[in-house]
């Protein structure tokens, strides 16, 4: 693993609005009609969304009629589910933590 590699990997899943389509698949498979009611991502931006997700290996498309329907990578359903286990049970550590919030808010000031 190179840092490019790791650098696009947690930027493309550490998206808000990706990483909500990632959990709601992790549920079941979903159209984007259903992706956007979930999530209430805009139907335009959630098809970019998961453009990126299927560019970069995490979510996977089959067609049933006229329908495009999504699901998450078997390997990608558990990493969800363990950040998702994380930050519940972290979360007051991950929202106290100095150094992490100095350092994003620095970057979203600019």
């Amino acid at each position: 693993m190179d840092k490019l590699e790791f650098k696009v990997f947690f930027y493309a899943i550490g998206d808000y609005s990706r990483f909500s389509i990632l959990e709601a698949l992790e549920k079941k498979d979903l159209n984007v009609s259903e992706i956007v009611e979930i999530t209430g991502i805009e139907q335009s931006n959630a098809s970019h969304h998961l453009h990126c997700l299927l560019n970069c290996g995490f979510v996977k498309v089959r067609k049933e009629g006229k329908e495009r329907i999504y699901a998450i990578n078997t390997e990608v359903k558990q990493t969800v589910r363990s950040i998702i286990k994380h930050i519940n049970y972290y979360k007051t550590q991950i929202i106290s933590c100095d150094i992490a919030n100095k350092e994003y808010i620095s970057k979203v000031v600019r």
